[in-house]
């Protein structure tokens, strides 16, 4: 199963399109860590400003029930790839919290009403659910 839907490929030479490919597939295997089992909308765009072409990238991933948009326009077509991904990467982390997360102890003393005080009576070796 394609994992990466390009959309305006077309509009590139050959050899863009691989470089491209290339590119978008290193970055799928960070993406596919966080999220498993995303699909990510790739639009490749060309505009020819005053005789150079200018690339302009937009890319697209649904994050559970939201769907991240990222964007990036460069003269360089290796840069303006490597700059929406890194955004994409950047704002899927954001959005799922995946790094920096520190493990919290279970501590009975200081849980919530309810939960620890069935915890604590459970460790104590009383089987007396409150």
């Amino acid at each position: 199963m394609n994992k990466i839907e390009y959309v305006g490929l077309n509009s590139l030479e050959k050899e863009d399109s691989v470089m491209l490919d290339t590119i978008v597939s290193r970055y799928l295997s960070k993406i596919d860590r966080v999220l498993p089992g995303s699909k990510v909308r790739f639009h490749a765009k060309l505009h020819n400003v005053g005789g150079r072409v200018k690339y302009s990238f937009h890319a697209k991933v649904r994050a559970f029930n939201d769907l991240l948009r990222v964007e990036a326009a460069d003269w360089d077509l290796n840069r303006t790839a490597h700059k929406t991904m890194e955004k994409l990467v950047t704002a899927i982390e954001h959005r799922v919290h995946a790094e920096g997360q520190k493990q919290q102890k279970f501590h009975p003393k200081k849980a919530k009403r309810g939960f620890g005080k069935q915890v604590k009576l459970k460790m104590r070796g009383r089987t007396k659910i409150l």
